[in-house]
């Protein structure tokens, strides 16, 4: 009897830091520099320019029924233009991941994999093409809190190969949240595609400063 009520004790305390559900958004701005270097068709460039101001949104539903993934769901415009070279990248990703740690030691860790949808739509000279390509990641997702501070520091990256194409996507992060829910979001992100499709064959690159805000339910 004693050892049932000590088991049963150690898995409500293991739960009950957990929320019963939990709910985060996320919308800003990506200020990007851009790099193209590859070919579409028969012509090539390998240049340098500065990005569109572009968009970013997020949203993750989190619960604590073990075993079952949570789920979250990122999306993104990343844009630039040159006298030869525009380009343009839209991306969605779903996102499957479990908590490894919630809080413990101050540290939230998140793993899991994800599936990048994007739509390339490019121009090298005179040559212009449209692609849809579907490539899975790794993911990972770690943020410190600092003790008696509403801050976090930390990022999250996403990387892989498959087949003759690869995706690194590095975000680094600082977080303050507020007394109210919404909170402020700040950071660099470095987004490499090394992309072999249809006729596209190219490396491009989106790096830069990005700020938004953000809600915890």
């Amino acid at each position: 009897m004693k050892k049932a009520l000590i088991a049963s004790t150690l898995i409500l305390a293991s739960t009950a830091h957990a929320d019963i559900l939990g709910l985060t958004a996320e919308v800003g701005q990506f200020s990007p520099d851009v790099s193209f270097d590859g070919r579409i068709d028969n012509q090539t460039a390998d240049v340098d320019f500065s990005g569109e101001d572009d968009t970013y949104y997020g949203i993750a539903f989190e619960h604590p029924v073990p075993l079952i993934p949570n789920v979250r769901l990122q999306g993104s415009s990343m844009e630039g233009r040159s006298s030869s070279v525009d380009m343009k990248v839209d991306s969605t990703d779903y996102t499957l991941y479990y908590e490894i740690l919630d809080g413990l030691a101050w540290i939230d860790l998140d793993v899991g994999i994800s599936i990048r949808d994007m739509d390339i739509d490019a121009r090298v000279n005179s040559s212009t093409t449209s692609e849809s390509v579907v490539l899975p990641t790794g993911y990972l997702s770690a943020y410190f809190t600092i003790p008696t501070l509403p801050i976090q520091i930390g990022g999250e990256i996403k990387a892989l190969s498959a087949g003759d194409s690869s995706i690194s996507d590095t975000t680094f992060k600082i977080k303050y949240q507020s007394p109210f829910v919404v909170g402020l979001e700040g950071g660099y992100r470095n987004a490499n595609f090394d992309i072999d499709e249809g006729s596209i064959d190219s490396e491009i690159e989106f790096d830069g400063f990005f700020v938004g805000v953000f809600a915890d339910f």
